[in-house]
């Protein structure tokens, strides 16, 4: 009697680890990985990539620009060196790992506002956005950051600042956007769920 020889391939047929797991469940869960993954990219990419600028207004009160990526202040300053508002805040961390902001910040020229929110996060920003808006009392502003966070971020400022919003998207290099999809699923679920206040 010929003895019966499995696949090649160990872990083919479920068998059970120490654990008391059985590799098909870890199988399972391989795939359902994959798949939400592939949803959230799917899904995502239109949402958070492909998402246009609202048209630029003749002028607005303010350029807020958010913390982040290192492209955001330079679209910023382009803008704010168009003459398109007369006032330009930046987010700046207390970390001084942006150099670029640390150097505008530490002698801001006239027309910039160096703002360090606390925690740094994007509600921490609209919030400390939302007093300047108040104690100014300015009606509009250009919303700088970058694209994959514009959905986000508009919807924390939509919640606390009261002025108008134009968002104004930086594009960023393929490997962050890549990594920043799937992020910003988690931090949406989270600002519209339990952190869906201001």
């Amino acid at each position: 009697m010929s003895e019966r020889r499995g696949p090649l391939i160990e872990g083919f047929y479920p068998t059970t680890t120490g654990a008391g797991v059985t590799l098909s469940r870890v199988r399972r869960l391989v795939i359902i990985c994959a798949v939400a993954l592939g949803a959230a990219y799917a899904i995502g990419v239109p949402a958070f990539l492909q998402r246009d600028d609202d048209p630029l207004p003749p002028q607005a009160d303010a350029i807020v620009v958010l913390a982040g990526s290192d492209s955001r202040l330079p679209a910023a300053e382009a803008l704010f060196g168009g003459g398109l508002a007369p006032n330009l805040v930046v987010s700046a961390g207390k970390s001084g790992r942006d150099k670029q902001r640390v150097a505008l910040c530490k002698k801001p020229p006239d027309g910039v506002v160096c703002v360090h929110p606390g925690p740094v996060s994007t509600l921490g920003e609209a919030r400390a956005v939302a007093e300047l808006v108040q104690r100014n009392d300015w009606d509009s502003i250009i919303l700088v950051t970058s694209r994959y966070q514009l959905f986000r971020a508009d919807r924390i400022f939509e919640r606390c600042v009261d002025a108008s919003i134009v968002e104004h998207g930086v594009d960023e290099s393929w490997w962050r956007n890549a990594i920043a999809v799937p992020l910003e699923w988690l931090k949406l679920g989270l600002s519209e769920t339990v952190r869906r206040r201001c």
